[in-house]
């Protein structure tokens, strides 16, 4: 299995001892960002003197020490490999209808494009089902590649790929002469649903359900999922992964707020996309560039379905109501 296990098992430790990230951070000395980092699997694996001071303020036995030693350890080899995938998030929440699909497409010859506006989170859910996949799964970014560079990227993944995951796909050109002979199941993520590549499977992602929006929100914060704030902060969010994963970050980097705090936050119009930001995470910034790349089809589309792009797209206030 292609998955990255230290994330998760570092996640259920700290859930099991009741602790937050904020208690985890003062009892161990290891910073609060740090923490939330290793848990998104956003960070390689820590070096031993970090792991120990984790596993001290964890109160980890010496078997469980191991196998989060162990698990770290997986997860740097693995980081290593030509076209790894990348970690999986150990808070991913839902989409379970998605992910029977993808993994019904995971034979010979198949050929799934999971298409849908930027921030619902195609890739996540890609590399989430890909990690229950036995065989060697490759994943190539071909944002901003030519066709050429595209085929040269798969071919340096050495042994034979067992599952093909091309990731932002921009255009048919981009991938469409490496399909007839990839022989092994293939996966695309486009923002677009590429008309004019035929045979495929096409797998639309949208917006979470609400109820799972606000799930996803309470794993990566640590809030209860019955606090009734969680809902509004989803609902500021359009329930779009991109912004649910920018709010939870900002809270959970910021010991002084709690979920009603950010809701109020959020609830302004005029600074509700600079709340949605949280160290590198820019909803603004995503949002605005997928904007600019869109053709004027794709403008109005967007900035039909979503405040966020009508925001970005300066066409004035107006949000959607807070669910």
């Amino acid at each position: 299995m292609t998955a990255a296990p230290f994330a998760a098992l570092l996640h259920a430790h700290r859930r099991a001892a009741r602790m937050t990230q904020r208690e985890l951070a003062v009892k161990s000395g290891v910073s609060v960002r740090a923490i939330s980092d290793m848990e998104r699997g956003f960070s390689s694996a820590p070096q031993s003197r970090t792991l120990d001071a984790l596993a001290g303020a964890l109160g980890l036995d010496t078997a469980r020490r191991a196998a989060l030693a162990a698990a770290a350890r997986s997860s740097r080899d693995r980081g290593a490999g030509a076209l790894a995938l990348p970690r999986d998030l150990p808070d991913f929440t839902g989409r379970q209808d998605v992910l029977e699909l993808l993994t019904a497409g995971f034979r010979p010859g198949t050929v799934t494009l999971v298409h849908g506006p930027p921030g619902v989170g195609k890739t996540a859910v890609v590399v989430h089902a890909a990690g229950r996949f036995a065989g060697r799964a490759c994943f190539a970014d071909c944002r901003g590649l030519t066709a050429a560079d595209v085929a040269a990227r798969v071919g340096r993944a050495g042994a034979p790929c067992e599952l093909l995951v091309l990731d932002d796909v921009e255009s048919v050109a981009q991938v469409e002469p490496l399909l007839p002979g990839a022989g092994c199941p293939v996966v695309i993520t486009s923002r677009r649903a590429l008309e004019g590549l035929g045979g495929l499977r096409r797998v639309p992602v949208g917006p979470l359900p609400p109820p799972d929006a606000a799930r996803m929100l309470a794993a990566v914060t640590g809030v209860p999922e019955a606090d009734p704030d969680l809902r509004r902060v989803a609902g500021y969010c359009e329930f779009l992964p991109l912004a649910l994963r920018a709010a939870g970050n900002r809270l959970v980097t910021r010991p002084g707020w709690t979920i009603g705090d950010l809701a109020v936050r959020l609830a302004d119009e005029d600074r509700r996309l600079a709340h949605l930001t949280a160290g590198d995470l820019s909803v603004q910034r995503v949002l605005a560039g997928a904007y600019a790349a869109a053709s004027p089809a794709e403008r109005q589309a967007l900035v039909a379905g979503s405040w966020l792009f009508r925001r970005i797209a300066g066409d004035g206030p107006g949000g959607p109501a807070a669910a």
